[in-house]
């Protein structure tokens, strides 16, 4: 069979709001709100660049249903320039964007092709000669369960076979289970290269044949932290290439620094310092959240309240700015311990191992009692923002109140 490239890019979520850095200076917001649009186009560049036969787009394209026009047309535009250069273009909607949403109608490229709710086999030919046919689905509705990968069946033809899967792989429980598939169910329908979507993190599953989650192609918020971009793929009768190539501009990094190697504030700020002016981020934009492990004294200062506030401020404060080129701490993240000993406190008798213990018995009921108050209170629940870690958030109350008792003389920490 004739060698056939294309692009695998998915996840474009057009129009995402970001979050996480909504400090962010006001001469960067914008740069930072239209990352994914600039992710695009290089993405359209590097097809061009790279002359492939077609760009598969493996499910949301849109961030919801309700797609602006913004959005539609930046797609459009993108799309009209591979329509310019012979390069065809494979599109499905995924659970962000299901085809019973609402939005302005645009007429298309002739070359691009949106699936519609069923799974079709599209076929691609060059020069008048079948090469490949192109497996998928849009999403009628948000919430797709089924199998779909039941309706995926190979051709009998002699071309490339490619499937275009948006869907959770079975046993992923830390995402929602649409379009359920397993590895061997892949396998068994005898396709040259599976192109996924859905996950935003990118990931080989298998190398033959190819079955790729290639990401989003530009984080949103603290938890898509790396690079972001799509992968070129080759595919002849002896043998298939993948390579991923960045397209993002914008990116989540999260560091750790050992609070245990620092005696002072100044010596653990000089430290952020250095960390944020390594050649890893000399280009591009960055956004960094830090942190803090180990085993230190300088724990129970942070836990006072705005230390760790101050802390960031000052360490944003004359940062080096330029639109496109930036490195930006928008975050600490206090995952340090205290000096004194959790378990040693325990097994003592008194105030202290109450609170341990009723610490260690607080359940959510519990929690959301107490913090209802607030919440339904019509002034202070304006202020509040939401509880993302409620772990996290009980960890650090015991240790501040143990902070306050163990420097007050309130318990033997020997």
């Amino acid at each position: 069979m004739t060698a056939i490239s294309f692009l695998h890019c998915a996840d474009l979520h057009l129009d995402r709001p970001f979050s996480g850095a909504n400090r962010l200076p006001n001469s960067l917001h914008e740069f930072v709100r239209d990352s994914a649009y600039r992710s695009l186009r290089r993405i359209v560049d590097l097809a061009l660049s790279n002359k492939v036969d077609f760009v598969l787009f493996a499910g949301d394209l849109f961030d919801t249903s309700y797609r602006s026009l913004k959005a539609q047309m930046t797609l459009l535009k993108e799309l009209q320039r591979l329509h310019d250069a012979g390069i065809n273009s494979y599109l499905s909607h995924g659970n962000h964007d299901a085809l019973d949403g609402e939005w302005v109608n645009l007429t298309w490229p002739e070359s691009s092709y949106f699936f519609p709710s069923n799974v079709e086999a599209i076929p691609f030919e060059r020069n008048g000669k079948r090469l490949a046919h192109i497996h998928g689905f849009s999403y009628p509705s948000r919430h797709v369960n089924e199998k779909m990968i039941d309706q995926y069946n190979r051709l009998e033809e002699k071309t490339f076979q490619i499937g275009m899967l948006h869907g959770n792989l079975e046993g992923q429980t830390e995402h929602s289970s649409y379009a359920p598939f397993s590895l061997n169910e892949l396998v068994e329908k005898g396709f040259d290269y599976w192109a996924l979507g859905h996950i935003h993190q990118r990931a080989q599953l298998l190398e033959e044949p190819p079955v790729i989650y290639p990401g989003n192609i530009q984080g949103a918020h603290r938890k898509e932290t790396g690079v972001k971009g799509c992968y070129l793929v080759t595919l002849s009768e002896a043998s298939s290439y993948t390579s991923f190539h960045q397209t993002s501009d914008v990116t989540w990094h999260r560091q750790a620094i050992d609070l245990g190697q620092y005696e002072t504030m100044q010596g653990l700020l000089q430290a952020c310092e250095e960390l944020l002016d390594q050649d890893t981020y000399a280009s591009g934009g960055h956004l960094i959240e830090i942190e803090l492990i180990g085993i230190s004294h300088l724990h129970t200062q942070l836990l006072q309240e705005d230390q760790l506030e101050d802390l960031l401020q000052a360490l944003q404060l004359n940062r080096d700015m330029e639109e496109n080129n930036f490195v930006w701490p928008y975050k600490f993240s206090l995952k340090s311990k205290p000096a004194w000993d959790r378990e040693v406190l325990k097994q003592q008798d008194g105030f202290m191992q109450d609170i341990l213990v009723t610490s260690d018995n607080y359940v959510n009921n519990h929690f959301q009692e107490a913090l209802a108050p607030l919440f339904e209170h019509r002034r202070a629940r304006k202020a509040l923002e939401s509880i993302d870690n409620q772990d996290q958030l009980m960890k650090e109350a015991e240790e501040l109140l143990l902070s306050y008792l163990i420097e007050n003389n309130g318990g033997d920490v020997k």
